[in-house]
């Protein structure tokens, strides 16, 4: 069905850590089933396309920066 879509954005501030979100740190790598179990969602529901470009900006990174990761879902 692939109606979970993947969003993110790259954060620096440790204050900035305030509710539940999902992040990654600079040098680990995103887990797409972690990420589904996390928000109780269907791993096979994630957007193929979506879940690529997060893993690549993980890996993209910089040394004090967190991937702050959210999602949508398509009516």
């Amino acid at each position: 069905m692939n109606s979970v879509t993947l969003t993110y954005s790259v954060v620096t501030d440790p204050d900035a850590f305030v509710g539940y979100k999902y992040y990654v740190k600079a040098g680990q790598a995103f887990d797409a089933d972690d990420f589904a179990y996390s928000y109780k969602l269907n791993r096979s529901d994630l957007d193929p396309d979506s879940v690529l470009a997060t893993r690549e900006a993980a890996t993209n990174l910089q040394p004090g920066e967190w991937l702050v990761v959210s999602h949508s879902i398509a009516a």
